[in-house]
């Protein structure tokens, strides 16, 4: 039987991982605010596609990565997934609308995780009884499957979830490979339709000049 010092020890260990979480919670949120604050003072957003396209040309080779920074802090820069998804078809086509808006959601995604477990998992898992405790292990035992069908609906709100997500006990591997399910399809479809938008603007600045 352990003694009272080991218990006391391991409570303590326990608080030291939980504070240290929470710091690194806060901390990454005041980093992606002040990242958001300079894009938007620095660049602006501005949704015409003669613009975007613009914009991102005055990148050069480094416009990727600038995409990708976008969308992991879009929830930051209140910008929402469905525009942010349709834009990288706009500026990269299909597939690098694709490519590149999987690497910015997955990031979104993790953070939004990240952050929420940091910050509340510990107190909510304290706090769970009865039915609470119950809905907690059906989220954390069968929740990934429900998660990616949901996320890959078009206009479901994404944030708010992976959030929930990170709350319960849901654990990260099965939390990325249930985002990743989910976005793949949702950013086809949106990668898509910001080409076809791209075409039709070609089309109608081609017709307009001939």
């Amino acid at each position: 039987m352990r003694s009272d010092g080991a218990i006391e020890r391991d409570d303590a260990r326990l608080a030291r991982g939980a504070r240290a979480r929470r710091t690194a919670a806060v901390v990454t949120i005041g980093l992606c605010i002040g990242v958001a604050i300079y894009v938007y003072s620095t660049f602006g957003f501005d949704l015409d596609p003669r613009t975007l396209r613009a914009r991102i040309a005055d990148f050069g080779w480094l416009a990727p990565a600038a995409y990708v920074v976008a969308a992991s802090l879009r929830f930051f820069l209140g910008l929402p997934s469905g525009v942010v998804m349709s834009a990288g078809g706009l500026l990269f086509g299909v597939w690098g609308g694709l490519v590149w808006g999987f690497v910015g959601f997955m990031a979104s995604a993790l953070l939004s995780f990240g952050i929420a477990r940091g910050l509340g998992r510990d107190a909510v898992a304290a706090r769970l009884r009865g039915r609470g405790r119950w809905l907690d292990d059906v989220v954390t035992r069968r929740g990934a499957p429900w998660m990616a069908l949901y996320t890959a609906v078009p206009v479901s709100v994404l944030t708010p979830v992976h959030m929930a997500a990170g709350l319960s006990g849901m654990a990260l591997l099965a939390f990325a490979a249930a985002a990743a399910a989910g976005l793949a399809p949702r950013l086809a479809l949106y990668s898509y339709f910001g080409d076809a938008v791209a075409n039709a603007w070609t089309l109608t600045n081609t017709s307009t000049f001939q």
